[in-house]
Order: structure tokens, then C-alpha cells, then sequence
């Protein structure tokens, strides 16, 4: 397949879980169709694009691995925008407006009360130069609208079906400010159109702007319009209600430092939505063959951060030793604390815990005291620490205190670890040795 696709964020905030989706299942479906991938930067919004913005989503993408071959900002392009307005105007497809966001925000209110629908009554058009002139010099501002044609924009898409859009239904929408910025459904247009790109992957709020941007594409090219769309279905939150970013923290900074390892991001977002099953792959060529654009359904899926932790702790379950070996935890600590480990962050906490200057800030009441101070005369008693002895200290307090299991672990666990909740005990134990378990006792 002949196959380009792009991935094109404003630096106007940080990387959301929403983006990243649109960023990975763009890449997954550009590499299994051995294609080429563009990042650029949409940046024409001088006002609010951050150069912290946009180094946090490359940040981002290096963190998550999706790699591109080529890359621009749309604020290196203005000239081109320009000559491609200049020949539209030219064409007569481009029209002066100056009506203030209160006249049109009248005219909506007038036309709903009509039942009309609310859409732009192209008043601009009855304007003669005269009358532009005039306007201009008494100070007005002029924007461009783009003249949408009277026709109805169909197009295959590759997970909604056939779709079919009356653009009569639709305001001719403003392409360039007053200002002179160009704005998205124009530049994105140029661009995409520059750039060769085959494919564009986006969500469903942007169905209108494709009816809109087809019908800007057939006046800027001379060719049949040939660019494939899919639209994703929106995420909504867990009990199904609109989905925000607001809600939690769903900024991939916020969930990196969270200790969650890529592969989990990777591997969540590139199913949700989907009917194929959320599979732990470990690396990102399993999951390139794994991936089918077409397995995405209309249906809105549920977000739910907890979902992140849970596949996080498969993935990190499944690691060997090798692949943290960086982390600085000792093999035998890693076979040890494997399974209680969440996230990356945890093995920070374990590397302190078994460090040999650890003390814990336990305060055991009277009875978990007895517990301790009966375990640290056993221990110090015994000759030789193994799984054996080990049990059979264990096993002469529940007899001689007359207690639970939990009662006998609780403050054990907490005294030598400063955790309710951990690994088995006994191989804990062995794991610290002797001194150092007699040196944690000590309160």
C-alpha cells in the first residue's frame, strides 16, 4: 500500500492521553503498511504555542518510541499559505467578511428561533468594492471565508462506513483572522495536500471538517481528491459520560512519572475501541503485526486510568531481569519483589528498602511489640537462617503468643520494610539475612 500518514499536534498544551491515541494508532497502521510517517507541528496559533509545549510532546514521543521521517511547523510555511490564498481568491472561492462575533452570534439566535438551521447567510457576498472599501477605511477588520460549494461531499471511511455530507447544512467556514492567521481547516488542508500524505486518521469531532477540507482540497488540486479517512470514536469516561482531561491526570508526562513503562500506553491505546483483546506485548514490532485499523467499531470506549495500572502490572511481570537490570535492584531482590511491583516507581521504593542503612518508622503498640521482641530473640538464638528455621520461629509465637497469621506478619513486614503489603516474608528474610533483619529489629 502506498501509505503516508501524519500526526500533527498544536503546541498549545500538553500531550493527553487522546492525543497520544491518535499519535500511536497513526504510526501502528503507517508501519504495518511499511509507510512514512510525518510529525508536524500545527503552530500557526502565535498566541498560544509554547516552545515547553512542544518539547514535552516530542518528549513524549520518544518515551513512547513512534519515530518519524519527516517533520516541519506549520509557522515555516506562512509564504506558502499565502500564494495558496492569493490563487484561491483568484478563483473566487475566498470572500470578505466583516460582521463582529456579536452580529453573528445575533444572526445564530435569529435563525434557531426561525427553525432555520444556523448557518452563515453569506451577506458578505451582496458587499460591492465600494462597500469593502468603505468599511475598511472606517476601521473595520476583514476576515476570509471560504466559499463552500452547493453540493453533498461523500467519502469511503475506513471505520464509520460510507459517510455523506450536505455542505448546505454548513457555514462557509472562516479559513484566515482578521489578524492574517491562517487557521487549521486551510493550513492543515495545504499541507496535507504538500505533503502527498494518503491517509489521515483523527477522531469523529472532526467529520464536519472533512466534508469542509475535501471540498478545499478539489480547489486547490488540479487531480482527484484520493486521501483516505478514518475517524475514531471518542473516548468517554467510565461511567460513560463525555470524556475530559480535565478528569484526572491523563497527561503523558503525569502518567510517565507514574512509573508506567511505554509498552503500556502502547498496548492499551492501540485496542481501545476496538474488538481485538488488549494483549501485554513487550515490544512494538508484536504489536505492529498485531494491529487492525479495521477491528475499530463506531462505539465510544471507556478511558479508566486504573486500566493503565492494571496492564502496567502485567507488563512489568512479564520482564526478565535484563530488561531492568538498569534500575539497580540485585537479581535475587528482582526474583524476590517481582510480583509486588506496579510501576518503575516501585522499584525506587524497593531499591531503599533494601538498602543497608534502611530503618523503618514503624511504632508497634504493645502487642505487635511482644511479636517483634520474642521474633528478635529467636533470630538472634538460631544458628543457621533458612526457609526451615525460618517457619519454625514463626510457627513457636503463633503457639506462644497465641496468635493469627496476621497478627504474626503485620509487624514483621512493617518493622523490616515500613509496608503492610509485600512479598512472601520468608524469602524476604533470607533475602536481608541475618544482621541485617537482627539491625531492623532493633527499636
Amino acid at each position: 500500500m502506498n501509505c503516508k500518514v501524519r500526526f500533527a499536534p498544536s503546541p498549545t498544551g500538553f500531550m493527553h492521553i487522546g492525543n497520544a491515541r491518535i499519535a500511536i494508532i497513526n504510526y501502528l497502521f503507517c508501519k504495518k503498511n511499511n509507510g512514512k510517517f510525518l510529525f508536524r507541528i500545527d503552530d500557526t496559533d502565535s498566541q498560544r504555542s509554547k516552545k515547553e509545549y512542544e518539547d514535552s510532546i516530542l518528549e513524549d514521543m520518544n518515551w513512547l518510541g513512534i519515530t518519524y521521517d519527516e517533520t516541519f511547523r506549520q509557522s515555516e510555511r506562512l509564504n506558502r499559505y499565502q500564494e495558496v490564498m492569493n490563487q484561491l481568491i483568484k478563483k473566487g472561492v475566498l470572500y470578505k467578511c466583516f460582521e463582529t462575533v456579536e452580529e453573528l452570534e445575533y444572526k445564530r439566535r435569529l435563525a434557531i428561533s426561525k427553525g432555520k438551521p444556523p448557518v452563515y447567510d453569506r451577506e458578505a457576498l451582496k458587499l460591492t468594492p465600494d462597500d469593502i472599501a468603505k468599511l475598511e477605511n472606517s476601521g473595520a477588520l476583514s476576515y476570509w471565508r471560504f466559499k463552500l460549494p452547493n453540493k453533498t461531499i461523500s467519502w469511503n471511511d475506513l471505520i464509520l462506513g460510507k459517510i455523506s455530507y450536505d455542505l448546505n447544512s454548513v457555514s462557509d467556514p472562516v479559513i484566515i483572522k482578521a489578524d492574517g492567521t491562517f487557521l487549521y481547516t486551510f493550513s492543515s488542508v495545504v499541507d496535507d495536500f504538500d505533503s502527498g500524505i494518503t491517509h489521515i486518521i483523527r477522531g469523529q469531532d472532526h467529520v464536519t471538517n472533512t466534508a469542509v477540507q475535501i471540498a478545499l482540497f478539489d480547489e486547490i488540486s488540479e487531480s482527484k481528491f484520493q486521501i483516505e479517512f478514518a475517524h475514531l470514536s471518542l473516548l468517554v469516561n467510565k461511567d460513560g459520560s463525555q470524556f475530559s482531561k480535565r478528569l484526572g491526570s491523563t497527561n503523558l508526562g503525569d502518567i510517565r512519572e507514574q512509573g508506567v513503562d511505554p509498552m503500556t500506553i502502547m498496548d492499551l491505546l492501540a485496542t481501545l475501541g476496538s474488538s481485538a483483546d488488549t494483549v501485554p506485548f513487550s515490544n512494538t514490532e508484536d504489536l505492529i503485526q498485531y494491529f487492525d485499523i479495521s477491528k475499530f467499531s463506531t462505539n465510544s470506549p471507556k478511558f479508566d486510568i486504573e486500566d493503565i495500572m492494571k496492564l502496567n502490572r502485567k507488563i512489568l511481570h512479564s520482564k526478565n531481569y535484563n530488561d531492568i537490570s538498569k534500575y539497580g535492584i540485585p537479581k535475587e531482590a528482582f526474583e524476590v519483589i517481582k510480583e509486588n511491583i506496579d510501576s518503575y516507581k516501585d522499584f525506587d521504593l524497593w531499591k531503599e528498602i533494601l538498602s543497608s542503612n534502611y530503618f523503618s518508622d514503624f511504632t508497634p503498640n504493645d502487642s505487635e511489640k511482644k511479636v517483634i521482641d520474642l521474633f528478635h530473640h529467636e533470630i538472634i538464638e538460631t544458628s543457621g537462617l533458612n526457609e526451615d528455621t525460618l517457619k519454625e520461629i514463626l510457627d513457636k509465637i503463633k503457639k506462644e503468643l497465641n496468635i493469627s497469621g496476621k497478627s504474626l506478619y503485620k509487624p514483621l513486614r512493617k518493622i523490616l520494610t515500613g509496608q503492610e503489603y509485600g512479598p512472601n516474608l520468608i524469602k524476604l528474610m533470607l533475602l536481608l539475612g541475618k544482621l541485617e533483619i537482627i539491625r531492623r529489629l532493633k527499636i
